[in-house]
């Protein structure tokens, strides 16, 4: 039994990012991702699809392995003479975008807000950033395919073409504010002017002077971020911002010079990978579909193709054609969807036991070594799969923990020891989405209500689900079929898909999990859900379902396992769909009702009406909250690491384990340590950070009092 190498092995699951797998070049005799790389699907189905020559979206949570797979897929393609790839990573441009300086320049006495007009500014430059990006890499991977020595040189001289694509992306870089976007940028203004007037005036009594002037200068100047979002919600606005964005780059001549570039070199097509791009907030997903995706991918005469990396239930088409493409998917439900669930979930098993097989191997150890052989292998496979939901990053961690607890103490991993993993995992990183965030991150009140909502739900979800054990055990549902089971599993329950929606945030962060598709005793269709292993360990929640028993099969569609009402009833109490122009309210249920007419009021038929979160009891509770101790969730994030890993750390690895680039993390270290929160500390030749007592005081001892 060797630690150190299954410590390393352990850690490659949990890494992050995809250029991350370099850091074990000395672990492994074989190049990195050749050793690890396992296919969620026999033959390499994953990976041959995004082979192929369409656009492709890979659909999938955090950790679930896309970077991984586009890793792999690029280095294919790389061996082919006929393709040109090149990599794109939108996450670490929008966090270095958003971390540097905003280009300004002075516009005058044009009426447009300052505030916006910054807003404005980052939007594009995250764009520009992103083409210019795409440039150099199809620059650079030009350079590594020696394509000069095959250029036929018909129309262009290669140095030419490449000099004409080092001055657009210069000049795309600089984002420079074109005439034409004042006009929208002044209606925007406007519109914020207005609305905000209206707020006001909505906010004074009758006798406390009258109306609020809509030009009031000081109205003008005071728009924030947060009212530009909502008036680009108008999708009439919002479409006269985006196609002027769209005409401020230089688009045509760009697809122009990419097609003259492949022709020159004898290449059939460029394979653009675009990695994280639902990581964007909302308007900013959609303009960089709309001014960058949907231009590449359908004005290039399919010369050029994209494989997308994004978030399930978090995706944005704009004019791609979702039934053009290939949309392949990693979770669970949808990957290994089967006529029955144990036929689903003896697909997945088989990943798991292959993944980590080929981890082991990879790393030169032997999977039997590390696992009591009181129980069988699969019976490990299984459970693991049960913790984790395939998802390797989940593994990771699971197999750290077992790595503290076990294996660095010369003992060999047990059940009891995953679940005492997962239940460890969930503890200290899942349930801190809520609290840590919650209390100590800067963001908009509306983002902290619909957290406080989610953990509000999911407290409903798990109180029900115990009231349902308690109710088994008494015998009061279910007849006879519960008979015989004195510890009833109740983890899974089943709701109509119209609410698949409403559980999108939790399944996100990994709480819940979307298990099967299967039609209740009534011949609806259900969803089946499951919460996540851990959650159920710290709830003392019994896990899966009865096997080998007569209608296992139908156990999750029992009559009381359909928590439809409770979400229902939980939904009346905290949202309600509301008129933004007469104020009219109607009950959530008619949301599919209203999403069939485009969200029309049906009482003054001028209005659009959208959902409103009601939240007027959970003002007073976030008015509670210390401004002065609220960092940038990104901040609250590095402090959270360094607290669960409690060790000096290179901003290399901090970054691994919250999704963003090392250069972020080391500047937001460097401020943390000016706060005094963190420590920062070269001595040992290589720059490492750790948390201050103070940080821990502030931050985390106060979590133990809640």
């Amino acid at each position: 039994m060797d630690a150190g190498k299954f410590s390393r092995m352990a850690e490659s699951l949990r890494k992050y990012r995809r250029a991350e797998l370099k850091d074990f070049e000395a672990d492994v005799a074989a190049d990195p991702l050749d050793a690890v790389y396992v296919d969620p699907l026999q033959g390499n189905a994953i990976l041959n699809t995004i082979l192929s020559s369409n656009t492709t979206f890979i659909s999938g949570r955090k950790g679930t392995g896309k970077s991984t797979i586009f890793a792999k897929a690029q280095s294919e393609m790389r061996k082919r003479k006929d393709l040109l790839s090149i990599y794109v990573d939108v996450k670490a441009l929008y966090d270095t975008v958003n971390a540097s300086e905003v280009p300004f320049t002075d516009i005058g006495d044009v009426e447009v807000s300052q505030d916006l007009y910054r807003s404005h500014m980052i939007r594009k430059s995250f764009l520009a950033a992103v083409l210019s990006e795409l440039i150099t890499e199809i620059k650079a991977a030009s350079e590594k395919m020696s394509l000069w020595d095959r250029w036929t040189g018909k129309q262009w001289d290669y140095n030419q073409l490449v000099e004409k694509l080092s001055l657009m992306s210069g000049d795309v870089k600089s984002a420079r504010l074109s005439n034409e976007e004042i006009p929208i940028l002044k209606r925007i203004t406007e519109k914020t002017r207005t609305q905000r007037s209206s707020e006001r005036t909505s906010q004074e009594s009758i006798g406390a002077g009258g109306k609020a002037s809509a030009s009031d200068p000081g109205l003008m100047l005071s728009a924030q971020v947060a009212d530009m979002d909502t008036i680009l919600s108008d999708n009439e606005i919002y479409t006269a911002y985006s196609d002027v964005i769209l005409r401020s780059f230089p688009f045509v001549s760009l697809l122009v010079d990419i097609k003259n570039l492949l022709d020159e070199a004898g290449i059939k097509r460029l394979v653009v990978f675009f990695d994280d791009f639902s990581e964007l907030d909302w308007i900013d997903q959609k303009l960089f579909v709309d001014v960058i995706l949907a231009p590449l991918n359908n004005t290039s005469d399919e010369r050029v193709k994209l494989k997308v990396a994004c978030y399930p239930g978090r995706v944005y088409y704009g004019k791609i054609d979702p039934g053009k493409i290939d949309i392949v998917h990693l979770d669970f439900s949808k990957l290994y969807e089967a006529s029955d669930i144990q036929s689903a979930e003896g697909a997945a098993v088989d990943y798991t036991k292959r993944l980590l097989e080929k981890r082991f191997e990879a790393f030169n150890l032997s999977i039997a070594d590390y696992f009591d052989p009181k129980v069988g292998l699969d019976d490990y496979m299984r459970l693991l799969f049960e913790a984790s939901f395939n998802v390797p990053r989940l593994i990771g961690f699971i197999l750290h923990y077992c790595y503290m607890d076990q294996v660095s103490k010369g003992l060999p991993i047990t059940q009891t020891a995953i679940r005492l993993a997962a239940k460890k995992y969930y503890d200290s990183t899942i349930s801190q989405y809520f609290s840590r965030v919650q209390r100590f991150a800067h963001e908009p009140f509306a983002r902290k209500l619909d957290r406080h909502n989610q953990q509000q739900l999911l407290n409903e979800l798990i109180e029900e689900s115990k009231n349902v054990r308690r109710r088994i055990q008494a015998g009061t549902v279910g007849g006879t079929y519960f008979e015989g089971l004195t510890n009833p599993p109740v983890s899974h329950f089943a709701i109509s898909p119209k609410l698949e929606k409403v559980l999108s945030s939790l399944e996100l962060n990994f709480l819940l999990t979307k298990y099967h598709d299967m039609r209740d005793k009534d011949g609806n269709d259900v969803s089946i859900y499951a919460f996540l292993y851990g959650l159920c360990e710290a709830e003392r929640l019994p896990w899966g379902y009865p096997r080998g028993r007569r209608d296992d099969r139908s156990y999750f569609v029992q009559r009381c396992f359909n928590y439809t009402t409770v979400i229902y009833e939980f939904l009346a109490k905290s949202k309600t769909i509301r008129c933004a122009d007469c104020g009219a309210s109607f009950s959530i249920e008619q949301s599919e009702h209203f999403e069939t007419f485009h969200w029309g009021c049906p009482d003054c038929r001028v209005g659009r009406c959208s959902i409103v979160v009601l939240g007027e009891e959970f003002k007073a509770e976030v008015q509670t909250l210390n401004e002065d101790l609220m960092l940038p969730e990104v901040e609250v994030e590095i402090l959270g690491v360094l607290q669960d890993e409690d060790r000096k750390m290179r901003a290399k690895e901090i970054s691994a384990l919250i999704n963003t680039t090392y250069q972020l993390v080391g500047k937001r270290t460097t401020k943390l340590q000016q706060m005094d929160l963190v420590h920062k500390d070269d001595s040992e030749g290589d720059m490492k950070s750790e948390i201050t007592d103070k940080a821990k005081s502030i931050y985390f001892d106060a979590e133990k009092q809640v």
